[in-house]
């Protein structure tokens, strides 16, 4: 080996040997350093209270330095090991954020809000088929007058001959008269409560105004009458009781009837009930008279329309020519909010108000009929 390669070679050992010695150096920094975190992890266990970690203080506990302290790698350090290694200390998420009564234990409550729907629910949609029925006679006065048949019979009759006198016919007539009714409801409520929810003030308006027009329609149909009430089209009409025994053939019956008097029967007014149990009749077989459940027949009889109404007495049928009876309107349905009633300036109330007035006017009982479907014991 020449003189160069052995110099060669004496420096690299020398490299070596410096690189070694700075590595053991480095092992004894890290030793020193690893002892002196050990003597911290043990002054501050030596400091918690007697019994180490109690359950009844899990809040106050660092679980992270816990499972240092009881990890078995730290065991190893305090039998000699110049150093634990790399520690992996997994801990499960803790005081999580929850909704209210629904996270674990010790989990944060967020009080998220609610949703609400805006309008009132529950309220009955009542359908109106009476006041869309009649015909009305918009009138500017509280009493509605008019002139009515008493008694009339038609004479016409043949001139046989000649100069022969003629056939003369009387018109006995007289003055009825029908007065206007007043329908109202009202209902008190805070300024405040309006100006936190938007739409209610219109919601209360048109509950308020819905009820008026469901009184209307319920006194216009079996109104008893008498001062500043509506006399309805029940009290007046005119009873009939036809010899047939089965419901469908006592409301033709009565059909028949007014049509042989003059009258044009439109309308037969009845129970929901009791066109439910018309409509569900059925034949010896079982088999159902009119229509069936999945294609039900249109709601009339005879070729004259049903219009159902809750109002109307069960098991009774109201027949009639709409043509002689009137809607008297006097005034829509007026809503009306005021702060100055009472003492609601003071009080920041308000009181809000809905309000008709109306009436009905009959020209003549003869063309109604009134039907009991039960056929009185003979």
């Amino acid at each position: 080996m020449d003189a160069a390669a052995i110099k060669q070679l004496s420096n690299d050992l020398k490299n070596a040997t410096d690189e070694f010695t700075k590595q053991v150096i480095d092992v004894k920094s890290q030793s020193k350093q690893d002892s002196k975190r050990l003597d911290d992890l043990e002054q501050e266990f030596a400091r918690l209270p007697a019994g180490g970690f109690t359950a009844s203080a899990p809040t106050k506990t660092n679980p992270v330095a816990a499972a240092i302290v009881e990890g078995d790698q730290l065991t190893t350090v305090r039998a000699g090991a110049p150093s634990t290694g790399l520690m992996n200390v997994q801990q499960p998420l803790r005081a999580a954020i929850s909704n209210p009564g629904s996270g674990q234990t010790g989990d944060t409550a967020y009080p998220t809000p609610t949703y609400r729907e805006s309008n009132v629910q529950g309220i009955p949609a009542v359908r109106l088929s009476i006041l869309d029925l009649l015909p009305t006679v918009s009138i500017s006065e509280k009493v509605y007058e008019f002139v009515v048949l008493d008694g009339y019979l038609n004479a016409a009759d043949y001139q046989v001959k000649e100069g022969d006198l003629k056939a003369g016919t009387d018109l006995p007539t007289k003055l009825a008269r029908s007065e206007v009714a007043t329908i109202a409801h009202w209902l008190p409520a805070s300024l405040q409560v309006l100006d936190d929810n938007a739409g209610l003030q219109t919601l209360i308006q048109q509950v308020l105004s819905v009820g008026c027009r469901q009184k209307l329609e319920r006194e216009v149909l079996i109104g008893n009458g008498g001062d500043g009430k509506i006399k309805g089209l029940v009290p007046q009409a005119t009873v009939y009781d036809p010899m047939a025994t089965t419901t469908a053939d006592r409301v033709g019956a009565a059909i028949t009837d007014l049509n042989a008097a003059g009258w044009n029967a439109n309308a037969i007014v009845m129970h929901p009930e009791t066109w439910f149990a018309i409509s569900s009749a059925k034949n010896t077989t079982s088999d159902y008279l009119l229509g069936s459940p999945r294609d039900p027949s249109p709601a009339s009889l005879w070729g004259v329309r049903v219009v159902t109404s809750p109002a109307m007495v069960a098991n009774m049928v109201l027949v009639l020519d709409t043509s002689v009876t009137a809607l008297l309107d006097r005034q829509q349905v007026s809503v009306q909010v005021s702060r100055h009633d009472g003492d609601n300036f003071r009080r920041n109330m308000v009181t809000i108000l809905a309000e008709l007035r109306a009436g009905l006017a009959v020209y003549a009982t003869s063309g109604t009929r009134l039907v009991s479907l039960t056929k009185p014991a003979s």
